[in-house]
């Protein structure tokens, strides 16, 4: 199991989106048990506190719960407890390293290096109530940090409610060829065709109140069959 912390100053907006929202990926994509996530802020400004409320909006208009969710306070040991340890952006990060110190085993990283944004900052949408562009690059940075840690490319269906989207989402998530049809049938052919891919994937189903759940439930189950599944 990898263990994944993520940190922000108060533990009241990005971090816990970044918590909730990688729970929430990894358990679309069968993938739960192999992680353990936890969000942690790096000042008790907001102890005892929950997400804020613009926040906890948008993760519920994606379908995600913040219940029981509190702040909780970075913790020296917690460098021992974790195999990441995540900033937000650079001054998170300064302040993960006076607590621990030497980062002598190189945990502590920031989200967006996973994003190919490397040094790059989470938006903070504290000062700039801007809650949709802190979204944008949270979830940008746990889908290439379910990448890098399970090998595959992550291919997100969330907001999917058309089987024109989830092709779109396909079409995002991988490299397609022209006469690809978007069908069950010629999925089977780009996976296992004369020239089969070797990329694996972790594919993150809809909700389950999505009108188009069971069919990409059935598009997942083309990639488990053709043995390309994380």
């Amino acid at each position: 199991m990898i263990k994944i912390l993520f940190v922000c100053h108060g533990n009241i907006c990005r971090s816990p989106m970044a918590e909730l929202y990688m729970k929430d990926l990894c358990a679309r994509a069968g993938l739960a048990e192999r992680f353990e996530i936890a969000s942690a802020a790096t000042s008790a400004e907001e102890l005892g506190n929950g997400v804020y409320p613009p926040a906890r909006r948008l993760l519920a208009e994606h379908g995600i719960g913040c219940a029981g969710k509190t702040v909780r306070l970075l913790r020296a040991e917690d460098y021992e407890d974790f195999d990441l340890i995540l900033g937000m952006d650079a001054y998170n990060l300064r302040g993960m390293r006076r607590l621990f110190g030497e980062d002598e085993a190189g945990k502590l990283k920031l989200l967006l290096d996973y994003a190919g944004r490397p040094g790059e900052n989470v938006a903070d949408p504290w000062y700039t109530r801007d809650f949709e562009t802190a979204w944008a690059d949270v979830t940008e940075g746990c889908r290439g940090l379910l990448g890098a840690l399970t090998g595959g490319r992550v291919i997100e269906l969330l907001d999917c409610e058309t089987r024109a989207e989830l092709y779109g989402a396909l079409r995002g998530g991988m490299e397609l060829p022209e006469w690809f049809g978007g069908n069950l049938d010629a999925l089977w052919d780009v996976l296992t065709g004369e020239e089969p891919r070797e990329t694996r994937y972790a594919v993150a189903l809809p909700r389950a109140d999505s009108p188009v759940y069971e069919y990409a439930a059935h598009l997942r189950g083309v990639f488990e069959q053709a043995g390309k599944l994380v």
